[in-house]
């Protein structure tokens, strides 16, 4: 347990606290027997616990306890009240005023003591009831903590029309009273501490100092002696909220030192309305945001932040980056590891950019065509895009220079996977490309991570000469638990049974008991065992009655640890979503589909399995675990797929999700508890196991901030578990050392040795593998982006490049060596080779013996199609035609293994024609339908299914759409250059990718639709868009309802969504406008002309299914529905909770809204 229960923390808190309360020792043993009993579901609360709080509650507001307290130990009070309130929230019988009382008491405590994110999730707490108004102001005693407590979740939405509701309730008093105000009455504190908050909400919104000025006045008032109250739980409140204003001022977005002079108000804007809020930052964020050098500087071109998960390191990317954008109008690359992530932060940077008029692009292949390449600078949107190092990559290799135009800042997200074998150097490479490329101009790169113990060093290599900014913070909002789970063996139990076996003669049965180890915060350690018989059992055979120790041999009817492992990860789901972190698929799933066993049917995901079922059929075990409300995650499923999972776990309808460690790598997926299943293997791969940066990034899910107060970390070691093994949960920082996969041994090991090769022959560049080809690649391509600028390749000095990357910057002088010799050898090799052709080597990505192979295809293609007759314009007649190029493929080395088996355990492979199966991909076959045709061999319908989803996902999704693609690359080159106009299918790569064979359904998967499904069904039952460009597509669709997409193209509550954002019009955006001049227009659908023009409002259609249209209401009664294509922005324009006017536009030749802000 952190933080909180530091007894040097409760020591500095409790400061010179009078006789009664208890010691920090005291209160230190305290809270730890409150916080364990929670995890065993029997807590209770000493009241002295409550009396403690208060005291410290209470020396940490008044000013006049400055005398005995400093300012931190005020800060420390709060933060411990907070948590005691928040425990006994958790615990405590209470009435429903006392309950309020404590949560406002906890929510300002977290706020005031700096751990903001937990007053918002202190407020989950209470639900809908937060929210509610009655009509005749019952329950008047309960208002002050109410109107506090909400007002502290700072969620616009929800509080403007709950403040407006308020303030008319009251002044409809003062006037039936013939007051002005109520501040003569007993209600005096009461409606001035709402005026004050609303006007402190309007100023967080909108930036109105007048109203910041007039809000803090009337919480002062609120709070003094000048006003008549019989509340004094409103002077209590309105003293909180007044010091929070002035705190929250410092952290506000129209803070000039938090957002530059410089910053258009509609860049404050963009954080500050509209989808998530923001209005005031945390505190790693201000401190950033303000730091020096200043991030906004054009002369700070190089920044390392390093803040743990949950830390708010995305919201300060999006704030530099929208600044950078709106200052200088070029755009911004964001590259993160995984589609996934890239999915998420796509949707987070839209939000922000969109009220700037501004887009994100939508999801782009990793390997673009040239033709992709060339269409894409003709692309009027996309001001912001989120990229995979392999696309970053692959678009330096193809036009650097073009890069460096589009782009003038590089955010790099997860940057402590420079470490990681393979992929690593992806992105090392690209980083230090960019590098060498801007050094003498003013863009800006920008490297993030959760888990990097180097940030110095690391910035250092990005700066060189440079003066860097680097950020590092170890701050989190929620507290967390650490516990380490094992079995003990009860040998007094042992039973032993004679077998008919002639080796193993007996078998010895012993009951085994669960054992949690939990960690205080004073590094003891309780241990808490299972009561009773769980029925787990240890079964070992021998073959004597009295054998020793040694000669036994477990038995396989032991329980399994993974059944053992499930039931204990079951019991924690009382608390809160659970992720179950594994190091195997095989070990995800088996997780799940136990935990599925133990939690039974769920409710409310009818949706999700349908969504699930439709797109890997029946059989597949994930629909399954789903009914049950348990999922796994890896990458074996298509990407739309796992979006749809996490999707689910964000929303709380999978309350359990086994994953393996690459989940966390990559997607921001907070739960309440992280378990580590960590079951080591013979051979494990040393990238694979839990330690350093890879367990730092799966911990920290662990805590949803804004959600909940703590986070729960259990470890699960099927070996012997020691206390030592806390500290692996903490690692320091010089286990999250951040070095290059080049100067590891075995990679130091191999590029030795092809040194050498390459020493005796040069050729050997063109058979080299692994770590060394990746090596080489990168020098290749180096040297084609100098050749490219029309510089001589020769007069490069590449050691200095090659000092230039992280390899170069952090080997020894030996090492450094061994890479610069290796590089001039490349560089050697290079110089030789014919000028056209090793520029052509350098573009596919691959390895550069694979790039010649390629080449060598592709010149026999070309000159093959030249001469033929055959149209190969289509994507099913351009698989026809390279069907035996496509065979070729699998000799390279990139290609992974094409093998499918009959049975899991089966030494004998089942023939499948690639090929075959690809086509009938392309021709939009479904997944069940593939595996009913091509693994009929197959019996297990699970194992069938399972293995057509990872075929799929790993040879069409990305390795044959990678290198289909580059191959007609190259292939329809030599065709333009021969003068023929018979080329082959530009766009196969993309085609392969998303398992589509007419434009319409590629365009709209290109737009950010998920599923192939859907883009098929809408090809098909809309035949006139199949040639139509992206923005006819968009404008048929957005002639339909959601109603109507619904019943025409069967979509579920997932299509609707990327529907719905694909017709959104583009570069457009109604809150902007209403924010700018107060009033905006609407357009409508399924109009029906209303009997009533009075009381016009807009909300979310009644008794519709998820997604919900906004429906327009006159009188009480629906006339019509927002147009999809308006959808989003009204929908911005709903979570401002601004007070609008609407009104019917008569003047319109079409039927729209004009909606503007009330006075």
């Amino acid at each position: 347990m952190e933080r909180a229960l530091d007894a040097a923390i409760l020591a500095e808190a409790l400061g010179r606290a009078h006789n009664g309360l208890p010691s920090a020792e005291e209160l230190q043993e305290m809270l730890a027997q409150v916080e364990i009993a929670l995890v065993l579901r029997r807590a209770s609360m000493e009241p002295k616990l409550i009396e403690t709080a208060w005291y410290l509650h209470a020396v940490a507001s008044v000013e006049e306890a400055r005398n005995l307290y400093s300012f931190a130990q005020q800060r420390r009070a709060f933060q411990v009240s907070a948590h005691i309130f928040d425990l006994a929230l958790s615990v405590a019988d209470a009435s429903v005023y006392e309950r309020q009382s404590w949560g406002f008491a906890a929510a300002i405590g977290y706020r005031r003591g700096g751990l903001d994110p937990n007053a918002a999730a202190i407020a989950q707490r209470f639900g809908e009831d937060l929210y509610q108004v009655a009509d005749n102001m019952s329950g008047i005693e309960l208002l002050p903590s109410r109107i506090g407590l909400a007002f502290l979740t700072l969620n616009a939405r929800r509080l403007f029309p709950l403040l407006s509701a308020w303030r008319r309730q009251l002044e409809f008093l003062a006037d039936a009273s013939d007051l002005v105000d109520l501040s003569v009455t007993s209600l005096g504190s009461l409606q001035f501490l709402i005026l004050g908050a609303e006007d402190l909400l309007y100023y967080f919104a909108r930036g109105n100092a007048e109203r910041y000025e007039r809000g803090m006045n009337l919480l002062r008032l609120a709070a003094s002696d000048d006003v008549k109250t019989n509340s004094l739980d409103a002077r209590w409140v309105a003293a909180h909220l007044f010091a929070f204003g002035e705190a929250a001022l410092q952290g506000s977005l129209w803070n000039p030192s938090v957002l530059p002079d410089s910053a258009a108000s509609i860049v404050r804007s963009a954080f500050t309305t509209g989808g998530s809020p923001v209005f005031t930052l945390w505190e790693p964020q201000r401190e950033l945001l303000t730091s020096s050098p200043s991030p906004y500087d054009p002369q700070t071109t190089r920044m390392v932040l390093a803040v743990p998960t949950s830390g708010g390191k995305s919201l300060v990317a999006q704030i530099l980056a929208v600044e950078q954008l709106a200052r200088t109008g070029r755009g911004v690359c964001y590259v993160v590891p995984t589609r996934s992530l890239a999915r998420e932060v796509r949707a987070g940077m839209s939000k922000r950019v969109r009220v700037l008029q501004r887009e994100v692009k939508a999801e782009q292949p990793d390997y673009n065509s040239l033709w992709d390449l060339i269409n894409a600078m003709d692309e009027p949107f996309g001001d912001v895009e989120v990229m995979t190092p392999e696309r970053l990559a692959h678009l330096l290799r193809h036009d650097a220079d073009g890069v460096l135009r589009t782009f003038g800042m590089f955010i790099f997200d997860e940057a402590q996977l420079l470490a990681e074998q393979g992929r690593g150097f992806i992105l090392e490479s690209a980083i230090s490309l960019l590098h060498v490329l801007t050094q003498s101009t003013e863009h800006k790169i920008m490297l993030i991570s959760a888990a990097m113990g180097n940030s110095g060093g690391i910035a250092q290599w990005v700066a060189q000469n440079q003066t860097p900014l680097v950020f590092r913070s170890d701050w989190r909002g929620p507290r967390r638990l650490h516990a380490i789970f094992s079995t003990e063996a009860e040998w007094s139990t042992t039973k032993i049974e004679k077998t008919s076996g002639t080796v193993w003669k007996y078998r010895h049965i012993t009951e085994l008991k669960g054992v949690i180890r939990v960690r205080l915060a004073n590094g003891r350690v309780e241990r808490l065992v299972t009561q009773g018989d769980t029925g787990w059992r240890l079964v070992r055979k021998a073959r004597e009655l009295s054998s020793p120790a040694a000669s036994f041999s477990t038995d396989a009817t032991s329980t399994k640890q993974y059944v053992i492992a499930a039931e204990m990860i079951e019991a924690l789901g009382h608390a809160g979503s659970v992720l179950v972190v594994t190091s195997t698929k095989a070990d995800a799933q088996r997780l799940a589909r136990e935990l599925a066993r133990l939690n039974g049917p769920q409710d409310g995901l009818d949706g999700l399995v349908e969504f699930v079922r439709q797109e890997l059929g029946d059989a597949h075990p994930l629909v399954a675990c789903l009914r049950s409300g348990v999922g796994f995650h890896h990458a074996g499923l298509p990407v739309e797929v796992l979006e749809a999972l996490e999707t689910a776990v964000r929303d709380e309808r999978l309350a359990y999700l086994a994953c393996t460690s690459t989940l966390t790598d990559g997607v921001n997926l907070p739960v309440r508890t992280v378990v580590i299943y960590d079951a080591p293997y013979p051979g494990q791969p040393e990238e694979s196991r839990f330690a350093g940066a890879r367990l730092v990034n799966a911990i920290g899910r662990a805590g949803r901030a804004g959600i909940e107060t703590e986070g729960w970390i259990v470890l699960i070691r099927t070996q012997s578990p020691s206390d030592d093994h806390f500290d692996e949960l903490n690692p320091t920082a010089d286990r999250l050392e951040v070095r290059s996969s080049l100067l590891v041994d075995s990679s130091l090991a191999a590029l030795a040795a092809a040194e050498t090769r390459l020493s005796a022959d040069a050729d050997a560049i063109f058979s080299e593998q692994d770590v060394a080809a990746d090596f080489i690649s990168f020098i290749w391509t180096t040297l084609s982006v100098v050749e490219r600028r029309a510089l001589d390749p020769a007069s490069l000095d590449i050691s200095n490049i090659v000092a230039e990357t992280l390899a170069g910057n952090q080997a020894d002088p030996a090492q450094l060596q061994l890479l610069q010799n290796s590089a001039r050898a490349v560089q050697r090799r290079y110089i030789t080779a014919p000028a056209a052709a090793r520029l052509r080597w350098a573009q596919p990505g691959t390895s550069i013996g694979s790039a010649r192979i390629l080449d060598q295809i592709a010149e026999s293609v070309a000159r093959e199609l030249s001469r033929d007759t055959i149209v190969v314009g289509s994507p099913g007649r351009a698989v026809d035609y390279l069907s035996d190029v496509i065979r070729d493929l699998y000799s390279l080395q990139e290609a992974p293994p094409w093998k499918f088996k009959p049975t899991s355990r089966s030494p004998r492979d089942i023939d499948v024609d690639p090929v075959a199966m690809l086509g009938a991909w392309i021709d939009g076959a479904s997944l069940p339908s593939i595996a009913s045709r091509f693994l009929k061999e197959v019996e297990d319908d699970e194992f069938r299914s399972e293995q057509v989803v990872g075929a799929v996902s790993q040879h069409f999704e990305h390795y044959l759409a990678w290198l289909l693609g580059a191959l007609v690359e190259l292939v329809n080159s030599r065709l333009e250059e021969l003068g023929s106009e018979n080329l082959i299918c530009p766009e196969l790569g993309s085609f392969v990718r998303f398992g589509v064979s007419n434009e319409a359904a590629l365009r709209l998967l290109r737009a950010g639709l998920r599923s192939r499904r859907l883009a098929n069904t809408i090809a098909m039952r809309l035949p006139e868009t199949r040639d139509s460009d992206e923005a006819a597509l968009r404008s048929r669709l957005a002639l339909m309802t959601i109603s109507d997409w619904r019943t025409y193209f069967d979509a579920n509550s997932s299509d609707l969504i990327d529907l719905l954002e694909f017709t959104r019009r583009r570069k457009r955006n109604l809150l902007t406008e209403l924010l700018e001049s107060g009033v905006t227009y609407i357009a409508l659908a399924a109009f029906e002309w209303p009997s009533s023009f009075s009381n016009l409002q807009i909300r979310e259609a009644k008794d519709e299914p998820d997604p919900r249209p906004f429906g327009v209401y006159a009188a009480g009664k629906l006339f019509a529905y927002v147009a999809t294509e308006d959808h989003a922005d009204v929908a911005s324009i709903i979570d401002s909770g601004f007070a609008l006017t609407v009104e019917l536009d008569l003047s319109a030749t079409k039927q729209r809204l004009r909606v503007s802000l009330e006075p």
